[in-house]
Order: structure tokens, then sequence, then C-alpha cells
């Protein structure tokens, strides 16, 4: 090592080296106690031997030599950051891939909900409209009937009733009979009578029975005339 020399007497061999705390090199034969043999300052001397700690022997270590000794150590260090770095890139790359994943899942499921809730509302509208036209059929029922309540909520004499009819117990309505009767004159009746005892004859003659109400009244009428013109 061309650099380590004692700073007092810049000789580079002697028996013990030495280092002051105030950073300078001795010779034994230039160290002096509590005192620094270069500067004067007040120090301390730490001998130049091999039993030196690391953290104090690396400053009389070879620098290239230091550094290819490092250079393992860092390349070991940078390699093993580097996997851990590729590690953590990889799973938060995993991650975005399921992220993106679970949301177009998501984006498609709401789409559908949202399709679905449309069918759905168009059916709702479609049936309120159904609803609203019962409703309107239903009003006019209503009114019809509120009509007819309120007619059969007159009296007697404010109703409308027709001619042959009539209300008993303000529920039932009765129509009563018209009788028609067509005048009868003597002389019609007497033609019948005559035209009734002519058929009794004629089926008399061929053995036919006539029993009807009509054909006994005129048999017995012809009966009366016959004996009307015998007495005469």
């Amino acid at each position: 090592m061309d650099w380590f020399h004692c700073n007092q007497c810049f000789k580079k061999s002697g028996s013990k080296f030495a280092v002051s705390s105030c950073g300078h090199i001795c010779c034994d034969a230039c160290i002096k106690s509590k005192q620094c043999s270069v500067c004067g300052a007040s120090c301390s001397y730490l001998p130049i031997t091999d039993e030196m700690k690391s953290q104090e022997k690396v400053f009389f270590t070879d620098p290239v030599k230091l550094i290819q000794s490092r250079m393992t150590n860092i390349s070991q260090i940078a390699v093993f950051q580097q996997k851990q770095m590729e590690r953590v890139t990889v799973h938060f790359k995993n991650k975005s891939s399921e992220l993106e994943r679970h949301l177009k899942e998501v984006s498609e499921q709401g789409y559908r909900q949202l399709s679905e809730l449309k069918r759905e509302n168009a059916e709702l509208k479609k049936q309120l409209s159904e609803l609203k036209r019962d409703n309107g059929e239903l009003k006019k029922q209503l009114l019809v009937l509120q009509r007819e309540t309120a007619e059969l909520k007159k009296p007697l004499s404010q109703r409308r009733v027709s001619p042959g009819q009539f209300q008993t117990n303000g529920t039932q309505r009765v129509s009563l009979p018209v009788a028609v009767t067509s005048p009868v004159t003597p002389r019609s009746r007497t033609v019948s009578h005559v035209g009734s005892a002519e058929s009794q004859r004629w089926a008399r003659d061929r053995g036919i029975s006539l029993t009807t109400p009509g054909s006994i009244a005129s048999m017995s009428s012809h009966s009366s005339l016959h004996e009307l013109s015998e007495c005469d």
C-alpha cells in the first residue's frame, strides 16, 4: 500500500503503527501519550493489527479488492430485490386481470337486469292502462246503478208507470188484463144456434159425437126451437 506511512516521520515500515482518534497514522517512535504528534491535539491511539474490528479494518483494505468483494454481495442483493419486485408485479397483474374480469361480469349482469327492468316496466305500464280502462268501465256502471237507485228511491207518484201496470209492495209490476169482447146481436145468436143445429144433425147422421161446450149449447137451443115449433 503506497499510501500507508507515518504522518510524522513518513516511514513506510516499522515495528508497529497506530492511528489516532484525530485521524493521523504514527509509528511507535512518533507516538506520544495522550497527544497527537502531528497536530498536538489530545487523542487516543488504536493499534493497526489484524485484530481490529471489520468496520475499522475496512479503512486499511485495498479499494479494488473491497469493490470486488462488495460487488458479489451487491449483485446478490440486487437479484434478491429484483425477484421480490417481480413477484409483486406478477401479483398485481393477476389482481388487475381478476378485477377486470369481475368488472366485465358485473357490467353484463347490470345490462341484463336493466333490460329485465325495462321489460317489467313496459308490462306494468300495459297493466296500468288496462286497469285504467277497467276503472272507466266500472265508473260508467256505477253511474248507471246510481241513476237506477235514485229512480227507485223516488215516490210512487213521481215514477213513470205505463198504462195497464201498477206496483205492489213497491217491488213488482203487475199487468192488468184488458178484456175485449165483440157485441152480440140476436140475429148472430140465432144464426149461431141454427148453424149449430145443422152441425149436430150432420154429425149424428155420420155417427160423430160432439161433446164440446159449444155443441151442447147448440143442441139445447135446437131442442127448444123444435118444441116451440110443435106448440105452434
